[in-house]
């Protein structure tokens, strides 16, 4: 007779049930399509200093990306407390038509308070609706092994960031096409990625999984859950707000080399198409950069791999200037690209780590919404810097806002733990 204790243990089922592989492939739809679309704006921002807003200095026409950035961060508040209610599929495809509207108005736009409302704000609020829900939801499928799962999501906008410029720039470089119809034919492409995602991403069952009451009738209608209402009890935490403080420092000299390699290359002297596809390279490496390192958070810290991650990248950035050949431009451009990819990644499973179940949506949003006014003011400043002292003075700046909110989320992840060796 077997004893109990050689009895071999079950194995739990995995998280990464077909449904899960649905919604992460559906969110990154989603991400691709969004965040993915503005890690491109580096390329408009070459265009339009040439073409339509010649007449504009480059820190008024970086407001553009700027703006857009924040209305995507400041509104993840609302959107993920909406996901916290109301579950994914109606924000998402309100996010969706809203999204693709915007690009529509972008195409007739000719001044620069055109282009203000359109792509910019206009675009910033429709895909908060896109970014946060799908983060969140990711989240609440995945439990164990988020970073991986987020990583793989977040990876979309990385992909977005290679693919995108690279079609924008070859329609725009075709005079038969020109702007109007470049921005169109972007609003086609989403059409059909936005319908998959909001297909795909479905809230996650209820524990007690599809089984009926017992003392209900079978063919009576289930009742109509109401809607939760918002848990704000986590914004008290000492660590989300710490957390909070060091991505609103992060975030103004983050986003300065995804912005300005392309003007960086161009006044180095590089060929036209090397400067353009900077900014492929940059995402294209960041797509690594967000799996990876998701990987390895999974098992020695989210927050601990967070901070060496963007550490590395302050680095990295401080060496921008000494990128003066195309080997060492390109090597720069992947070794930034890899290490910030990790700082966005791991941003949001930071984000989960510390939230509840009732308030994913409501964590993930509200860090996202403290770097908002940083992120905004990061590119118009980046572009007074890089156009009045040179691109030594961005790269300064850029660094040290990495460094010192390295230092910041090294304190909010000792509020967690004071163990210096500790898994957080």
């Amino acid at each position: 007779m077997t004893s109990s204790s050689e009895t071999p243990a079950v194995k739990p089922p995995s998280e990464y049930t077909p449904r899960a592989w649905t919604v992460i492939f559906g969110a990154s739809m989603a991400v691709f399509c969004s965040v993915g679309f503005i890690n491109s704006y580096g390329v408009f921002q070459e265009y339009y200093l040439q073409h339509q807003l010649a007449h504009e200095s480059d820190s008024t026409v970086a407001w553009l990306g700027g703006v857009s950035i924040f209305f995507i961060f400041i509104s993840s508040v609302v959107s993920g407390s909406l996901l916290d209610m109301f579950g994914p599929r109606m924000i998402l495809c309100v996010g969706s038509v809203g999204t693709v509207f915007s690009i529509m108005m972008a195409s007739l736009c000719h001044e620069f308070y055109q282009f203000l409302l359109a792509q910019a704000v206009s675009m910033g609020i429709w895909m908060s609706l896109l970014v946060t829900p799908c983060v969140a939801l990711v989240g609440q499928y995945i439990k164990i092994k988020r970073a991986a799962a987020l990583g793989i999501v977040i990876s979309g906008s990385s992909l977005g960031g290679v693919i995108w410029p690279i079609i924008i720039n070859e329609l725009l470089k075709n005079d038969s096409i020109g702007f109007g119809w470049t921005m169109r034919i972007v609003g086609f492409i989403m059409i059909p990625l936005l319908t998959i995602a909001c297909v795909c991403c479905r809230s996650p069952p209820s524990p007690a999984g599809q089984v009926p009451d017992k003392e209900s009738s079978p063919t009576q209608e289930p009742k109509q859950q109401p809607p939760r209402r918002p848990d704000f009890s986590i914004l008290k935490s000492p660590a989300l707000r710490l957390t909070c403080l060091g991505f609103f420092v992060i975030y103004f000299g983050m986003f300065a080399p995804f912005f300005f390699t392309t003007s960086y290359a161009a006044r180095q002297g590089f060929s036209e198409d090397l400067s353009f596809y900077t900014v492929s390279i940059i995402n294209g490496a960041s797509m690594f950069g967000r799996i990876l390192p998701g990987i390895i958070a999974d098992k020695y810290g989210r927050y601990n791999c967070c901070i060496i991650f963007t550490f590395l990248s302050g680095v990295i950035a401080l060496c921008w200037t000494k990128a003066t050949s195309v080997a060492g431009l390109v090597i720069w451009c992947i070794a930034y690209g890899f290490t910030s990819g990790a700082i966005l990644s791991l941003q949001q499973v930071c984000a989960v780590q510390i939230a509840t179940p009732q308030t994913l949506g409501l964590a993930v949003g509200t860090i996202m919404a403290s770097a908002s006014f940083s992120a905004m003011a990061s590119v118009p400043i980046s572009g007074e810097l890089s156009g009045t002292y040179g691109y030594l003075a961005l790269s300064i700046y850029s660094g040290v806002s990495l460094i010192v909110g390295s230092l910041l989320l090294l304190v909010a992840r000792l509020a967690q733990s004071k163990k210096l060796l500790a898994v957080i």
